[in-house]
């Protein structure tokens, strides 16, 4: 019964995803207008959305009693990176994408797969604890995830600045969230007119993200998809080993019931989009994170009910 709640969750995201793919298939999207969805959810409804979200589940008492599982999402990407570069050392991963492969075992994509899938399963209620993940997940890859993924270029291209990693972390959703977080800490109540704003922009976020990552999906040629042993070794970290770690270390922290499922699956999702961007833009293997995000988000459309299951 839990299996076929999870399927059908998974199956309604799914559908969405499919217009995009069917979409992308009949040629709606060029390469400058594939790139304009991912803008409209990272500039225009995220914030909104984050800071509304965040008002409307928070209040700043329960916040900061709430603020204590963030160390959970913390640990599990720690201990996760490391066992990564483990990993890594030990079956010689190439170094054109040592980094970028422990990066991408850690992160996982808390927002365009996170948000829809925990409400899909688990509903609006799991919202502040997809949130407490994201927090964590940001900070940690643009800090630990860039600069590792700044060390696989061999020319030296592309070298990490401090501004830039600020400027990262500090990004329009990261800013939503935190205008939230200031407005419930200082107990600052918006007009009804600009939440109301804000709710409706960012119920924008679920169906372009969905629709992105079936056009993502489309462009994967899977007849040309070399399953090396990096690649594979990548792909087990990020859907299978990444969750069992925080499956292990709930028992460390004690925290709610909902917050623990919320974690272990925000742990099993596809691999964060900005990994290939990054890669790239160093100058380091930006096709082994392409098809790192493409291939995660392919399989996880068969794990994450299987991990539902577990739950």
């Amino acid at each position: 019964m839990i299996f076929l709640h999870a399927l059908g969750g998974i199956f309604g995201l799914l559908l969405v995803g499919m217009v995009g793919y069917l979409l992308a298939w009949r040629g709606w999207f060029s390469t400058e207008s594939q790139m304009l969805l991912p803008r409209i959810v990272t500039y225009v409804a995220l914030p909104p959305y984050l800071m509304s979200t965040f008002m409307s589940s928070f209040d700043r008492d329960n916040f900061l009693h709430l603020l204590y599982g963030s160390l959970l999402p913390f640990s599990s990407l720690a201990v996760t990176f490391a066992l990564a570069f483990a990993a890594a050392r030990l079956f010689r991963v190439q170094r054109r994408h040592f980094g970028l492969f422990c990066a991408c075992v850690s992160n996982s994509n808390t927002i365009f797969v996170g948000i829809p899938v925990n409400v899909a399963l688990f509903g609006e209620e799991s919202l502040p604890h997809v949130l407490l993940y994201y927090f964590a997940s940001t900070i940690f890859f643009w800090t630990v995830g860039n600069y590792a993924i700044s060390k696989d270029s061999g020319q030296g291209k592309g070298k990490v600045r401090l501004m830039d990693n600020i400027r990262h972390i500090f990004s329009p959703p990261m800013l939503g969230f935190l205008t939230g977080l200031t407005l419930v800490l200082c107990k600052i109540t918006l007009p009804p007119f600009l939440l109301d704003a804000a709710r409706l922009l960012g119920n924008l976020t679920t169906p372009l993200s969905l629709l992105f990552i079936g056009i993502t999906l489309y462009t994967i040629d899977l007849r040309k998809v070399r399953f090396d042993r990096d690649l594979i070794l990548a792909l087990v970290g990020r859907l299978v080993v990444s969750p069992l770690v925080i499956m292990l270390l709930v028992p460390f922290f004690p925290v709610p019931e909902l917050m623990a499922k919320v974690f272990i699956t925000q742990a099993s999702l596809p691999v964060l989009m900005q990994a290939a961007i990054v890669s790239a833009h160093y100058g380091a293997d930006a096709e082994f994170g392409a098809l790192m995000v493409s291939l995660s988000t392919l399989f996880s459309i068969i794990t994450i009910p299987l991990y539902m299951t577990l739950l």
